[in-house]
């Protein structure tokens, strides 16, 4: 999910203090959201869990001047328990015409956002069934795009059409009929989109013709062919000019980019790919293997919002604007979401920090290679002045998408990434990275189609216990599953100088100590959380003057000054 490089990285939900004016202003003309659509990933059913989506097909034609939709949108589904009838969801703002069971007219159940479709008979299991439901309306309107999704309706400089969706937290389901779960991945989808002519119609995967509708309309036919999470799905329209290059990969592959730009920004939008896009992507593919989805295309397109990581097709809305990290930020952080959340997914939402904490970390770690230790230090420490510690990164129980992207799964878990690297060195750490990615740290030679996969917490901690021969369960433990950060407690007297951990519930936490005493660096263990050195009074002495442990220190407050200090921005 995209962030705002200050000194606090942002969330689905934690900018309610941002979108509230957009919020009471729509509140009147836009019916809020039902509760079973605006939360993507929830329990799914029993019927919902009968069947697994092979196919997605969607047929959609978009009218601006009406800001409406009308579209058919066909499941393919693998029977995986007899089953008399299948799920879907769709917001319960469009009307339905009909809905076929292999072509043939069905009878459903409607409740809210659910569609409940009846099958004629019990299917077996291995059996396929393809479900099309047929539907137009006015889609729900995005309130703060990305982070409180849903359609953006806009217009170019020129007054012409220019149209996004962004649904990460609120799921397919806004826009078109699906089952609204991350973990249940389509292997392919196929997108047509019809339009204005005039306008463009770009979304995931690989452009297969554009096709003239009447006089006055075009179709863009897409497909993508890897499986790909169904809130990556997204619908951009507008008068762009497609501009196309090429990469090789570090697995000998030629890789298409394509940057979709307003037409009068091409120019802007190459020098992005040439200066930027072109440097950040060798990073990437150096420290992780290669981008994920090359046999289909590396894409951007412009967005009246600021961005997402839809996969194949990234949002871009920074204009094009140079910042401070002296790379551009935005462009950086969706890319190291094709990895981090597309090509490795997270298990459950309580997860949500393996793409979170990683996206924000790649971009240190960027500055690290490409400016030096200063660049590195100066973003980590921005964001360790926005930590909020008021609730765990990693919660436990079912939960919601809002409860999911609290603020800490962005920097606080790139802090924990931060110090793990400090104890691994850099090998073992970008080693159990590829693991985590890719399933194997030998990526460089890597053939498409290359495999997704689901992951959880525990089998990241896994990795790491297993590559570094040590067990580091205690630091998440402490840094993930607790709200508090531990505290290092330090008393000098005398020629004694006392260290010791104190942590949530007590949990031990033997994080070695790195000291410098009169400039001399070196790293102290502590290995039931505490120990005691002799020193003399006049030594000079600074506890690790680098800042390579994640723990409270008096520059930022505990959690309820935090919050207060949060609501006073």
């Amino acid at each position: 999910m995209t962030v705002i490089p200050t000194f606090i990285s942002h969330s689905i939900k934690s900018v309610l203090a941002l979108s509230f004016f957009n919020l009471v202003a729509c509140s009147s003309i836009e019916p809020p959201l039902d509760p079973i659509i605006g939360d993507t990933g929830q329990v799914l059913s029993a019927t919902a869990q009968s069947a697994d989506v092979l196919s997605y097909d969607l047929q959609l034609e978009v009218f601006p001047d009406k800001k409406r939709i009308q579209g058919i949108g066909t499941t393919e589904f693998l029977i995986i328990s007899d089953t008399q009838q299948l799920e879907l969801k769709l917001d319960s703002r469009f009307a339905i015409e009909k809905v076929t069971v292999n072509q043939t007219i069905t009878n459903y159940r409607r409740v809210g956002g659910i569609l409940t479709i009846a099958l004629g008979q019990n299917i077996k299991t291995g059996s396929k069934v393809n479900v099309a439901v047929y539907y137009e309306g006015k889609p729900h309107v995005a309130l703060n795009a990305p982070w409180l999704g849903g359609f953006v309706w806009s217009e170019t400089e020129a007054g012409l059409p220019w149209i996004a969706t962004a649904v990460q937290g609120e799921g397919c389901d806004l826009f078109w009929p699906c089952k609204d779960h991350f973990s249940d991945k389509a292997d392919t989808m196929r997108i047509r989109l019809t339009v204005p002519k005039g306008l463009s119609a770009v979304t995931n995967g690989v452009l297969q013709n554009i096709n003239n509708i009447g006089t006055n309309k075009q179709q863009f036919d897409w497909l993508l062919s890897v499986p790909a999470s169904d809130y990556n799905i997204a619908l951009n329209i507008g008068p762009y000019t497609r501009i196309q290059q090429r990469y090789e990969s570090v697995n000998g592959v030629q890789v298409p980019i394509e940057f979709w730009a307003l037409t009068e920004h091409a120019e802007q939008a190459t020098t992005l790919l040439n200066n930027d896009l072109s440097q950040q992507i060798s990073y990437f593919e150096k420290q992780l293997g290669p981008y994920p989805w090359g046999d289909q295309k590396l894409g951007f397109v412009e967005t009246p919002h600021l961005g997402m990581e839809h996969q194949t097709i990234n949002a871009y809305g920074k204009k094009y604007v140079r910042d401070e990290n002296g790379y551009d930020w935005l462009l950086q952080h969706e890319l190291a979401h094709e990895w981090f959340g597309n090509l490795m997914t997270h298990e459950k939402l309580n997860d949500a920090w393996l793409h979170e904490g990683f996206g924000f970390y790649m971009q240190p770690a960027y500055s690290l290679a490409k400016f030096g230790r200063s660049a590195y230090n100066y973003t980590m420490y921005k964001s360790y002045l926005g930590l909020i510690n008021c609730e765990p990164v990693v919660k436990e129980g079912q939960i919601s998408s809002e409860q999911a992207f609290n603020s800490d799964i962005y920097g606080k878990g790139g802090w924990t990434l931060h110090t793990l690297r400090w104890l691994l060195g850099d090998d073992v750490f970008w080693q159990a990275t590829r693991e985590l990615l890719y399933g194997t740290a030998d990526t460089a030679k890597l053939n498409y189609p290359i495999e997704t996969r689901y992951r959880n917490t525990q089998e990241f901690i896994d990795i790491v216990n297993r590559i570094s021969g040590k067990d580091y369960t205690w630091m998440f433990d402490v840094y993930l599953k607790q709200a508090a950060l531990p505290e290092l407690k330090i008393t000098r007297k005398d020629e004694q100088l006392g260290l010791y951990w104190s942590t949530p519930s007590n949990r031990p936490f033997p994080m070695p100590v790195p000291i410098s005493i009169n400039g001399e660096l070196a790293v102290y263990p502590m290995m039931d959380g505490k120990t005691t050195l002799n020193i003399k009074a006049s030594d000079e002495v600074v506890i690790d003057p680098d800042m390579q442990i994640l723990r409270q220190l008096p520059i930022i407050g505990l959690c309820q000054e935090n919050l207060a200090k949060r609501k006073k921005r």
